[in-house]
């Protein structure tokens, strides 16, 4: 591992199914769901799996939308996941859902496109698991 390599270390805490995660000096607690001890109340693997693809999202657009000028004046992303029916350790559906105000739909798909060119963590689950992604503006 080099040492610029980002490095995110979880640790039990003594609670079942409670750990602290943290990342350089940000400290979070992920559950384990109640199917394998936890409490599921903090965010679980697969949530905080999504909440990394959706911050990227967010870190791409809202830097294209700023270098480009347009005028996007709010951005969201809903993420979600299916488990395969028929094999539960992975995902069989992987989507993203953005959503724009302040510019037109022309301008979404483009800022779309930047992020699913440029996100390493979309572009990691896209080669292995059926992922949609569009965008709408309000």
């Amino acid at each position: 591992m080099a040492a610029a390599d980002p490095r995110v270390i979880a640790r039990t805490t003594g609670q079942p199914g409670r750990f602290l995660v943290s990342a350089r000096n940000v400290h979070t607690v992920g559950d384990a769901t109640a199917a394998r001890g936890g409490t599921g109340e903090a965010f679980v693997a697969a949530e905080f799996m999504l909440s990394a693809l959706a911050t990227c999202g967010l870190a791409i657009v809202t830097d294209e939308a700023r270098k480009l000028g347009d005028k996007v004046t709010a951005t969201t992303i809903d993420t979600t996941y299916t488990v395969d029916p028929q094999d539960s350790t992975r995902f069989s559906r992987v989507a993203m859902q953005f959503r724009f105000a302040g510019i037109g739909q022309a301008e979404a798909d483009a800022l779309v496109h930047a992020f699913t060119s440029r996100c390493p963590i979309y572009n990691t689950i896209a080669r292995t698991t059926p992922t949609e992604v569009w965008g709408e503006t309000a």
